[in-house]
């Protein structure tokens, strides 16, 4: 079989009217970022409470969690348990070592005034919004939470 070659060209018309579509959207991008016109902005809420948490990996394969604002043990992780609490400091702990970034600097969990609670790695400025996983995920890291401010 032989392949047959069209030889009409492409539309001009479909041509022009991708290079319009594509510089208004570039053009209206321009026109929100610096005027703000049509601009959405996601504005964060104040920390009213934040634990400075270090979670250390244990020989017996938990998890010892560890303020160190306030020098003490808040918890500790068995295996097999906390599986969303697990997966979400293992991702931070692996950005920080490709970053080679250590442990030393204590992640922060804050509750802001709008209610919502966030996992904060200060060495990357990456915030973790914790209810965006769902209400049993939520729950997790808000047990961990109230176990750490009841040690307060």
């Amino acid at each position: 079989m032989t392949a047959q070659v069209n030889d009409q060209p492409f539309p001009k018309g479909a041509l022009i009217g991708a290079a319009l579509l594509i510089g208004s959207a570039m053009a209206f991008a321009l026109l929100a970022r610096t005027t703000d016109i049509g601009a959405t902005r996601l504005t964060t809420a104040a920390p009213v409470e934040t634990l400075t948490l270090r979670f250390n990996d244990l020989a017996d394969g938990s998890i010892g969690i560890y303020d160190a604002a306030k020098n003490r043990d808040v918890d500790i992780l068995p295996p097999g348990k906390n599986g969303f609490v697990r997966v979400v400091m293992r991702g931070l702990a692996q950005d920080r070592t490709i970053n080679g970034v250590g442990p030393e600097t204590p992640f922060k969990l804050s509750k802001l005034e709008d209610g919502r609670l966030v996992l904060v790695d200060p060495t990357s400025g990456r915030v973790v919004t914790l209810e965006a996983f769902g209400s049993n995920n939520l729950a997790a890291f808000q047990e961990l939470f109230n176990k750490g401010r009841q040690q307060q």
